[in-house]
C-alpha cells in the first residue's frame, strides 16, 4: 500500500457520520492516503461515492464484517474538484402541487415526460419523503426516469425515506443516497427547483 495512511475508524456510526469524518480527514489531513474503516455496506458505498467525486482513487478490502476503504488523493487534490451541476430538482411528493391528488399525479407524470423530452444532461434529481415512490417499480414515471438516467441525469432517492415506506427493495431508477450528500448538492448547485 506504500506510505502510511491516516485512519478513520467509523465503525458503528450512523449515516452520515462516516462520510463526514472521512471527508474531513481528506480535506484537513496532511497525508496523501486515508483509510476509512466501516462495518456497513451503506457506509462503504457512501464513502466510495464521496471520494470519487473528489477525483480520488479508491480500493476496498473486506475483512470479517469490516470494510477498509483506502483512498488516495490526486497530486492536485482540492475539495473544489467536484463537478458543478447545472440544475437540481428536489422532489418531495409523488404528486405535483396542492389540491386534488389525482390531478397532482397527472401533473407529475406530465412534468417528467416533458423533462425526459428535454434530456437529462446536467440534471440531478433527488427524491425525498413520498417522492421516493416515483423511483420505485410500479411508478407511472419510471420509464421517464430511465430515459433521463440514460441521457446523463443523476437520480438519487433518500435511503431513510425508502426505508420508512419499506420500498428499498423496489428501487427501480437511480441510486440510494443520504442526507449528507443531499445537503452537499443543495449547497453546490446554483439552480434548485423544488417540487
Amino acid at each position: 500500500m506504500g506510505k502510511k495512511a491516516e485512519l478513520v475508524d467509523a465503525r458503528g456510526l450512523n449515516c452520515p457520520q462516516p462520510v463526514i469524518l472521512t471527508r474531513k480527514a481528506l480535506e484537513t489531513g496532511g497525508r496523501q492516503r486515508v483509510t476509512a474503516v466501516v462495518d456497513s455496506e451503506v457506509a462503504r458505498d457512501n464513502i466510495i461515492k464521496m471520494a470519487r467525486t473528489l477525483a480520488c482513487e479508491v480500493e476496498v478490502d473486506h475483512e470479517g464484517s469490516d470494510y477498509y476503504i483506502h483512498i488516495t488523493k490526486p497530486e492536485d487534490f482540492s475539495p473544489e474538484l467536484e463537478r458543478q451541476e447545472n440544475l437540481l430538482f428536489l422532489v418531495t411528493s409523488e404528486s405535483l402541487g396542492r389540491g386534488s391528488e389525482e390531478l397532482g399525479r397527472l401533473l407529475m407524470k406530465s412534468f417528467f415526460y416533458t423533462l425526459a423530452e428535454q434530456g437529462g444532461l446536467g440534471k440531478v434529481l433527488i427524491f425525498l419523503n413520498s417522492g421516493v415512490r416515483l423511483t420505485c417499480t410500479g411508478s407511472p414515471v419510471l420509464d421517464y426516469l430511465y430515459e433521463l438516467e440514460q441521457d446523463g441525469a443523476e437520480i438519487y432517492s433518500c435511503g431513510t425515506c425508502l426505508d420508512y415506506y419499506q420500498l428499498r427493495h423496489r428501487l427501480g431508477a437511480g441510486e440510494v443516497t443520504n442526507m449528507y450528500t443531499i445537503v452537499e448538492y443543495l449547497q453546490k448547485t446554483p439552480r434548485v427547483v423544488y417540487l
